[in-house]
């Protein structure tokens, strides 16, 4: 039996098969007599859900599973395909049933996927015979390359000048999965999020002694000491500075619970002294937040979006702004550690700009020059969409969708700059959605080419173009800003699913803005190797310097078991990867 390979809890999607489902269509017309080609298949039911597939969007060896997992939306019983075979989920893996319908997939070489199709989705009665079944299969598989012409990753950049590495002296634990950083420099603090994934147990319970992972840890930055310490109920996904502390969003359970943990929360951390001050709590996936006035009345807002899990209106995704109010003050001093499902009553109002499922990333600039600030989105959830909400300055936005692509997009993040001087804000997006998949083990192999980071360039009036890509497997998230002082912002991005295969997988890069919408791009040496999961761009030594600070990746079951050990890049380090890494800003 393989080892549990449970899909991450932050910044993903649905096992990178794009989380297709029923949409509220109604069934498509039978088939006529003439029998149909499996081009002509796919576009009778694959566009129900999202735009059709391309054959060259995923490898030959990775159709069959893609196919076998979409084909539950069409109601085929799992056994049209005589080369491979199933297996449910045994019962210590789901001890409790809930809405997705688990099991093992394995083809005929020995590679599996777990999959986790969702059962409200899935018809009762086949849509199609297993043989026009079959031909769709063939349909992609023919026209795929193989998984070898896909996996190719970018030749190592030089290593960068801008920054030094070094791995501080913390009084923090090796091996992490570190969610997320924030540096107080007021504080001289470094506080850290780290957590365990159990999110992946039927029924969204935990396993005993796997809550106690879950937790933020306040540092000193000149000694690395701990300053203070404290658990909290889910991922600590996001963090921000408040003028007491810090400001923290956790991700809740995935598979959702039937009433959401998630939430947002203030907190104060000296020692043993912990206040929380609960904002916003029972929803289902948060991912991102922001703190800015979103309605100019000179109260700071806070603007979130939720990933939820799902295709429709039951995913419990949205993008949100959460209005702070007159009295917001005055009860916020007395809120306490636990509200019910909402927000802290009289003090925040709510106001849901969009409900699309999948939202996994926002970002925040005045896209249109009008003064008021704008939505950018990022949905990664079947339909990937690049979407822009502009300030109407009414508490109401107007929707525009700049870009949109296949399931197999996966769309992860986005940062606003103006990377090209000319007075529009661009938008950076990540594109590296691949819960494993890249040589973990036996599960299939999975790259897409697709993945990288891509520039547009805001050319005004709502237009974006596409005007650089760089190829990164697994892309996850990015900062902005001007590290090497020349006046434009530059970019760094890191990947959470690389390229295992290789000796050196590309797991962060530093793109210099050589100005014409360029960029030049630069490495860390290989003995500072890491799979990281969170950046953050952040004076830490008080030099006056934007540094860079990345949290380890250590994701369990989701990178491969001997990797800290085993790994060629590995070599010398004693058998653990430190949980952070500073790159010192030397310009």
């Amino acid at each position: 039996m393989p080892s549990r390979y449970g899909a991450a809890a932050v910044l993903v999607g649905l096992l990178a098969l794009g989380g297709c489902g029923r949409g509220s269509e109604e069934p498509p017309p039978a088939a006529a007599k003439a029998e149909l080609t499996g081009k002509e298949l796919v576009d009778r039911h694959c566009i129900r859900c999202h735009l059709a597939p391309e054959p060259g969007d995923l490898s030959k060896e990775y159709w069959p599973f893609a196919l076998h997992y979409m084909g539950n939306y069409v109601g085929m019983k799992g056994d049209e395909f005589p080369d491979m075979r199933t297996e449910t989920f045994p019962p210590e893996l789901e001890p409790t049933q809930d809405y997705t319908k688990r099991y093992f997939l394995y083809d005929s070489h020995g590679y599996f996927r777990d999959l986790y199709p969702f059962r409200m989705y899935i018809p009762a009665e086949p849509e199609m015979t297993p043989e026009e079944f079959r031909r769709m299969r063939e349909y992609f598989v023919a026209g795929a390359r193989s998984w070898r012409d896909l996996e190719q990753q970018e030749p190592k950049a030089p290593p960068t000048k801008t920054f030094r590495a070094q791995f501080p002296k913390l009084e923090l634990e090796p091996d992490a999965l570190i969610l997320a950083t924030q540096v107080d420099p007021k504080r001289k603090r470094l506080y850290v999020g780290r957590t365990v994934i159990d999110d992946w147990v039927g029924g969204g319970e935990r396993r005993a002694g796997f809550d106690k992972w879950d937790d933020v840890v306040a540092l000193d930055i000149a000694s690395g000491k701990r300053k203070g310490y404290t658990r909290v109920a889910s991922d600590p996904i996001d963090m921000s500075l408040t003028e007491h502390g810090l400001r923290l969003v956790t991700h809740g359970r995935f598979p959702m619970t039937k009433v959401g943990i998630a939430n947002i929360a203030d907190w104060e951390i000296d020692g043993k002294n912990v206040r929380e001050r609960m904002l916003v709590n029972g929803k289902q996936r948060l991912v991102q937040h922001h703190n800015i006035d979103m309605n100019g009345d000179g109260l700071v807002d806070i603007v979130a979006n939720a990933f939820g899990d799902g295709v429709a209106q039951d995913a419990e995704s949205f993008l949100g702004i959460y209005y702070r109010t007159a009295d917001f003050e005055r009860l916020w001093r007395d809120a306490p550690a636990e509200i019910p499902p909402g927000v802290l009553p009289g003090a925040l109002r709510e106001n849901l700009v969009a409900v699309d499922s999948g939202t996994i990333g926002n970002a925040i600039a005045d896209f249109n020059g009008d003064g008021r600030p704008d939505i950018a989105v990022v949905v990664a959830q079947g339909r990937q969409l690049l979407l822009l909400y502009i300030n109407n300055g009414d508490e109401t936005f107007t929707r525009h969708v700049l870009d949109q692509h296949t399931p197999s997009w996966g769309g992860n993040s986005l940062r606003a700059a103006d990377f090209d001087g000319d007075g529009d804000m661009d938008l950076v997006v990540l594109n590296g959605d691949n819960v494993a998949g890249n040589h973990v083990g036996k599960v299939v192999p999975a790259p897409r080419p697709q993945h990288g980071i891509r520039v547009y360039r805001n050319d005004g009036n709502l237009k974006f173009t596409e005007a650089f890509f760089r190829r990164m497997h697994g892309a996850a998230r990015s900062v902005v800003g001007d590290f090497d002082g020349d006046g434009d912002p530059d970019i760094a991005a890191i990947a959470l699913f690389p390229q295992w295969s290789y000796a050196e997988p590309e797991t962060f890069v530093y793109l210099e803005n050589q100005g014409g919408m360029t960029f030049a791009p630069q490495s860390i040496p290989r003995e500072f190797f890491g799979v990281w999961c969170s950046i953050e761009a952040a004076d830490v030594n008080g030099d006056g310097r934007t540094d860079l600070v990345l949290g380890l990746g250590n994701f369990p079951e989701l990178v491969p078991p001997d990797w800290i050990t085993a790994h060629p890049a590995m070599k010398g380090r004693g058998g653990k990867a430190e949980s952070i890494l500073f790159l010192l800003n030397q310009t």
